[in-house]
C-alpha cells in the first residue's frame, strides 16, 4: 500500500511539471518573447583586411653546379652557418683535370704550328717585296700564318675554359648566410649538361623574413606601402608579430578564378620563430582609432518582425513625435518618416504600424545594404538602432558610422546615443504571435533606461 502511494505522488509530481513547462510556453507565447540587448561602449577598434601568405627569407640564394661529377666531399649540411667564400663540396676532379692537361697540350702544339707559320712568313716577306715571289705564293704563306694564329689562340681559350670547369668543381657559398636546403649526398653523380642542379639554397639574414600575401582583388585598393601588419604562425599562435608593407606587386594570380595580387611584407625576426616555409595569417591595420564610442553591428542589422511588435511601432511614434520635449529624443533622426515609412504593411494588411520596420526603419542599415553592417541600408539614409531612452521607452536613433571591424561600428557626431545604452540586438526566442502582445521593451535587463 505504501509502494503505490509513492508511485501516485511521482505521477502527480511528474504531470505538474509538465503542465508547468506548457503554461510557461503558452505564457511566454502570448507575450511576444523577449528581446536580446547590447550595450553602447567605448573601446578601441581597427579596420583590418585578413589574409594568408607564406613567409621566407628576404634574400636566399640557390647555388648549383656549372659541371657535371661525382660529390667527393661534403662539407656542409643543413642549418649550417657559412660565408662568403666559404667551401660548401668538391667534385671529382679526375675528369676535369685530364681536360685541362689535353687543352694545354693542344695549345702548346698550337704554339709550335704559329711558330713554324710565322719563321715562313718572315722569310717570305723579302722575297715577294724585292719581287723574287709572286703574289700568289705569298698570299698562301700569309693566310696559314693568320690560321695558326687564330688556332693558338682558340687553344688558349679551350685551356682557359678547362681550368675555371676545374674551378668550379669546388662549389663555395656566394654569401653570407645559413644553409637551409641541401639537395646532394656525398658520392652522388650530378649532372649539368643543359641546366645548372640547384646543391643548396642559403639564406643571406635569418634576423628578417618577408611574407608573400595573396590578398583579393576585392580588398587589393586598401593596402598601400608602409601600411602596419599584424600576424601570427601556427607554431606560436599566442605570439602577434609585426610587420610593414613594403611592396605591392602588379603581377595578377588568379587562385581558383579569383584574382589576387602579391603584396610583400617586411618583418623582424629578432626572436628566430619565424622560419621559411610557415604559413602566416595575416591582418593588414587599415584604420585604427582608440577610446571611441561603439555600437554592436548585431543592432544595427536587427529587422523586427512589424507583426509581433504593433504595439512597440505606436510607442516609437509617440516617442519619437515628442521626443523634443523631454530631450531624451532629440537628435534620434526624423520622428515620422522614421517611425512610420512608406508603402509598409501590417500583418493585418492595414498601412501604418508595420511599415517603420518592413520599410525604411527596418531596412536602414541592415545587413543587406550595399555597405553592410555599419553602413548606409538599402534606402541609402544612415544607420539606425533601436535603443531604450532614460524612461525606459523605445526610439529609433540615426547616426554616422565610423570604422568597424566586423563586430563593432564607431558612433561619430552628435547623436542621443551615449555610453551605456541598452539597443536591440536580436530576439531571444521566435516570434510566434498571431494577435496583440504587450510590448517585449517593458523589462530592459537592467531596469528603466538601462544603464547609462
Amino acid at each position: 500500500m505504501k509502494r503505490k502511494t509513492i508511485v501516485i505522488l511521482a505521477c502527480v509530481i511528474v504531470a505538474a511539471a509538465v503542465c508547468g513547462v506548457l503554461v510557461k510556453r503558452a505564457m511566454s507565447a502570448k507575450n511576444g518573447g523577449t528581446f536580446q540587448y547590447g550595450e553602447v561602449k567605448r573601446g578601441d577598434i581597427v579596420n583590418t583586411v585578413s589574409s594568408t601568405g607564406t613567409v621566407n627569407a628576404v634574400n636566399s640564394v640557390n647555388v648549383g653546379a656549372q659541371v657535371s661529377g661525382i660529390i667527393d666531399s661534403l662539407y656542409v649540411d643543413f642549418n649550417s652557418g657559412v660565408k662568403a667564400g666559404q667551401v660548401l663540396a668538391v667534385l671529382d676532379t679526375t675528369i676535369v683535370a685530364s681536360q685541362v692537361f689535353d687543352a694545354r697540350a693542344g695549345m702548346l702544339r698550337s704554339k709550335a704550328q704559329l711558330n713554324q707559320a710565322q719563321a715562313e712568313y718572315d722569310r717570305n716577306k723579302p722575297l715577294y717585296e724585292n719581287g723574287y715571289l709572286s703574289a700568289t705564293e705569298f698570299i698562301t704563306i700569309k693566310t696559314n700564318y693568320e690560321a695558326a694564329g687564330a688556332s693558338y689562340q682558340s687553344a688558349e681559350a679551350a685551356l682557359k675554359r678547362a681550368l675555371r670547369n676545374l674551378e668550379y668543381t669546388t662549389i663555395t657559398s656566394p654569401i653570407d648566410g645559413t644553409v637551409i636546403q641541401r639537395s646532394v649526398d656525398a658520392g652522388q653523380t650530378i649532372q649539368a649538361s643543359f641546366q645548372a642542379p640547384t646543391l643548396f639554397v642559403i639564406a643571406a639574414d635569418m634576423q628578417s623574413m618577408q611574407i608573400e600575401v595573396n590578398v583579393d582583388e576585392s580588398d587589393i585598393g586598401l593596402i598601400k606601402e608602409g601600411l602596419n601588419v599584424r600576424f601570427t604562425v601556427q607554431a606560436y599562435p599566442d605570439e602577434n608579430f609585426t610587420g610593414t608593407v613594403r611592396q605591392v606587386r602588379l603581377q595578377p594570380v588568379t587562385i581558383q578564378n579569383v584574382v589576387n595580387y602579391i603584396v610583400v611584407v617586411d618583418a623582424s625576426n629578432e626572436s628566430g620563430h619565424l622560419l621559411p616555409g610557415m604559413t602566416a595569417t595575416v591582418d593588414f591595420l587599415i584604420d585604427e582609432k582608440d577610446n571611441v564610442l561603439l555600437v554592436p553591428n548585431s543592432a544595427l542589422s536587427f529587422k523586427p518582425d512589424p507583426v509581433a511588435l504593433k504595439d512597440f511601432i505606436a510607442k516609437v511614434r509617440e516617442n519619437m513625435g515628442g521626443g523634443r520635449e523631454d530631450g531624451s529624443g532629440a537628435h534620434a533622426g526624423p520622428p515620422r518618416e522614421a517611425a512610420e515609412g512608406r508603402g509598409g504593411r501590417d500583418g493585418s494588411g492595414a498601412r501604418g504600424d508595420g511599415a517603420a520596420l518592413s520599410g525604411r526603419a527596418g531596412g536602414i542599415g541592415g545587413s543587406g545594404g550595399p555597405g553592410g553592417p555599419g553602413r548606409a541600408g538599402p534606402s541609402g539614409g544612415p544607420p539606425r538602432v533601436f535603443y531604450l531612452d532614460k524612461d525606459g521607452s523605445p526610439r529609433i536613433a540615426f547616426f554616422t558610422p565610423g570604422v568597424t571591424d566586423g563586430r563593432n561600428t564607431e558612433i561619430t557626431g552628435d547623436g542621443p546615443l551615449t555610453e551605456g545604452m541598452q539597443v536591440v540586438t536580436g530576439f531571444a526566442k521566435a516570434q510566434k504571435i498571431k494577435g496583440p502582445s504587450k510590448s517585449p521593451f517593458a523589462e530592459p535587463p537592467h531596469g528603466p533606461g538601462g544603464r547609462h
